[in-house]
C-alpha cells in the first residue's frame, strides 16, 4: 500500500477506569477544529501498535499533547510508562530525520525539556486550571503581542535558572521565573506549556500552533 507524505502524528493522554478493568488512549474533543485541516494520525500508547500503525507513514509534524505526568518529576503519580516508551520512539525517529517538525503542549513540552536536561519543578497553585499572563522574549513567526493570556493546567513548571544550554526562550511567566514557550536551537522543535486547544475564541497562543503546523504540512 502506497503511504503519502504530510501526516501529523498526534499523541494521547492514557487513562484508566480500575473499577471496570478498562484502559485506553484520549484527546479532547477541542484538538478536532485544530487538526481539521490536516491529516492526522491519533498515535495509540501502544508500542507495538504505534510502530505498526506509522510503518512507512512520512511524518510532517509530531505533536505531543497533554495528561499524565512526566517521569522524574517531583511529586509525578499519573504515570503512563507505555505512552512514555511511545513518545521516546517517536524522538528518535524525529532525531534521525531532523526535519520533522515537534510540538510539544503542556506535558509534552515538558518531555522535550527534560529530554534536554532541564529541571521541572511542581507549581501547581499558579499553572493548574487558571489562565495567567505570557510575555513574548522572543520573536516568533506568528507574530504574537509583548503579552498574551493563556489557558493554563500543569502541575509542573520549567524554570528559567533550570533550562540546558541548547534551548532557546520564547516566551516567560511569573515575571520570567518560568518558561512558557521554548525551541530547540538545533532541530525544529517547540514546546508550549499552555493549551491552545482551550481557547475561546482562538488567539495568539493558539495561533502559535496553527503556523508551526500549517508550515510543515
Amino acid at each position: 500500500m502506497t503511504r503519502q507524505e504530510g501526516w501529523v502524528a498526534v499523541t494521547q493522554r492514557r487513562v484508566r477506569f480500575p473499577a471496570r478493568g478498562e484502559e485506553g488512549d484520549y484527546l479532547d474533543a477541542r484538538w478536532m477544529p485544530l487538526l481539521a485541516d490536516h491529516r492526522v494520525v491519533l498515535v495509540p500508547g501502544d508500542l507495538g501498535a504505534a510502530r505498526r500503525l506509522l510503518d512507512g507513514l512520512e511524518l510532517a509534524a509530531i505533536v505531543l499533547s497533554g495528561g499524565n505526568d512526566v517521569p522524574g518529576a517531583p511529586g509525578a503519580a499519573d504515570l503512563a510508562p507505555e505512552r512514555d516508551a511511545v513518545e521516546h520512539w517517536l524522538l528518535e525517529r524525529a532525531e534521525q530525520n531532523e526535519t520533522t517538525t515537534v510540538v510539544g503542549i503542556c506535558r509534552g513540552a515538558q518531555v522535550l525539556a527534560a529530554r534536554a536536561g532541564a529541571r521541572l519543578a511542581e507549581d501547581a497553585p499558579r499553572h493548574a486550571g487558571t489562565r495567567h499572563e505570557v510575555h513574548a522574549v522572543a520573536p516568533a513567526s506568528w507574530g504574537w503581542p509583548d503579552t498574551f493570556t493563556v489557558a493554563s493546567h500543569h502541575r509542573h513548571a520549567l524554570p528559567a535558572d533550570g533550562l540546558p544550554a541548547g534551548l532557546r526562550v520564547l516566551a516567560v511567566a511569573d515575571g520570567g521565573a518560568t518558561v512558557e514557550a521554548f525551541t530547540y536551537e538545533r532541530l525544529p522543535w517547540w514546546g508550549l506549556m499552555w493549551h491552545p486547544e482551550r481557547e475561546a475564541p482562538p488567539g495568539p497562543a493558539t495561533r502559535a500552533l496553527a503556523r508551526l503546523l500549517d508550515a510543515t504540512t
